[in-house]
C-alpha cells in the first residue's frame, strides 16, 4: 500500500502539525510510548521502511494501534520538554471496608 506525499494530501495537515508537532508512538519491541516528530513519521511512512526515529534517539518499531499505550520513555520526556508527573501514591484508609477476615 503507497501513501502520497504528505505535501499532496488534502486536509489541514499543516494545522494539524502546527499545533501538534510531535505524535506518541508505542515501541512494539520496549513497549514504551516514544515521542515522534510528525514530519519523521510522514517520511518513515513514505518510505515504507515501518520504523522511525524518535526523540531520544530510539528506533521505534510502531506497536498495532489496538495494543494499550505504553509507559511514557523518560529520555523522550525530558528531550520534547515535556514535564513528568509524579507517580500517582495509593493511599489506603485502613480496613476492608465492611469484610471481616476470618
Amino acid at each position: 500500500m503507497s501513501v502520497p506525499p504528505v505535501s499532496t494530501r488534502q486536509g489541514s495537515s499543516a494545522a494539524r502539525s502546527a499545533a501538534e508537532p510531535n505524535a506518541t508512538v508505542t515501541c512494539a519491541r520496549d513497549g514504551r510510548s516514544h515521542v515522534v516528530p510528525h514530519a519523521v513519521l510522514a517520511e518513515s511512512l513514505t518510505a515504507g521502511t515501518g520504523c522511525c526515529t524518535a526523540v531520544c534517539g530510539h528506533l521505534v518499531l510502531p506497536a498495532s494501534l489496538a495494543s494499550p499505550r505504553g509507559d511514557r520513555c523518560v529520555l523522550c520526556a525530558d528531550a520534547s520538554g515535556g514535564t513528568r508527573r509524579e507517580p500517582r501514591r495509593r493511599l489506603w484508609s485502613g480496613g476492608y471496608r465492611g469484610r471481616t477476615v476470618s
